[in-house]
């Protein structure tokens, strides 16, 4: 599993130019100061805005501002406009994506009080990320969405098989997210390998062509794993960028 660099400490006049070979990732945590979340809360629509009562709990509420609002605020900076400006849709599929300049992909995922974001303008790509925990249903989750030869592998070695579980996960989530799949297809119709020199995916119920995707894990932060997928080989992915506070959007 590769580990990618944390940079942090960034400042606006460094913010990157995103470039047609790259794919670049953002990390965000979810409990900002109140500067940064009074930040994200200002980049969002009035219709987002509308949506934070719907949430029941303040911690749920602040987890929406912040996800939505840093995705404003990344994309308003690739796009050189005001984060309140950005204009989101959804495909057919129901993945969103950036209707001021659609050639802009871009995928978001949390999990444990952080978020990641990616971006490029190479093709389609999808991120997941797990926050490795103990699950009172783990059982259940391996039967019905693990194949016997994914399941031989989570059980390979039992001092790693919660970590094991994420790791896969992490690979059908952010496939299924690339693909535009997420609302029709569900894990259990993936069949992955996990071997030594790369994950490989071998079947996928419902969808008639498998095609070559590439599966890059990463490590966001320690105790977490991830999985981005995409397809272009000579796709240059840089290091994780951290979101320490809102001094990159000053």
């Amino acid at each position: 599993m590769q580990t990618v660099e944390v940079n942090t400490g960034i400042v606006k006049d460094e913010f990157p130019t995103l470039q047609s070979n790259e794919l670049q990732i953002w990390k965000a945590s979810l409990t900002p100061g109140k500067t940064m979340l009074d930040l994200c809360k200002s980049a969002l629509s009035q219709q987002e805005l509308d949506r934070i009562p719907y949430f029941k709990f303040e911690q749920v509420q602040n987890n929406f501002i912040v996800s939505q609002g840093t995705l404003r605020l990344l994309l308003g900076n690739y796009l050189d406009i005001d984060p309140i400006d950005v204009r989101i849709g959804r495909r057919d599929k129901g993945k969103p994506f950036s209707i001021n300049d659609s050639s802009l992909n871009f995928n978001i995922s949390n999990s444990g009080g952080i978020c990641v974001f990616s971006f490029s303008y190479v093709g389609e790509m999808g991120i997941d990320i797990e926050k490795i925990r103990q699950l009172p249903d783990l059982e259940e989750l391996i039967r019905k969405n693990y194949s016997n030869s994914e399941i031989g592998y989570i059980n390979k070695k039992d001092d790693e098989r919660l970590t094991r579980f994420f790791r896969l996960w992490t690979v059908k989530e952010s496939y299924l997210k690339a693909i535009g799949e997420g609302m029709r297809l569900t894990p259990d119709s993936l069949e992955f390998s996990m071997a030594s020199n790369g994950i490989k995916l071998h079947a996928v119920r419902g969808v008639v062509e498998v095609d070559d995707w590439i599966f890059e894990e990463f490590v966001p932060e320690e105790g977490y794993v991830g999985t981005l997928t995409y397809k272009e080989e000579q796709t240059k992915i840089l290091e994780i960028r951290s979101l320490d506070s809102s001094d990159i959007f000053n």
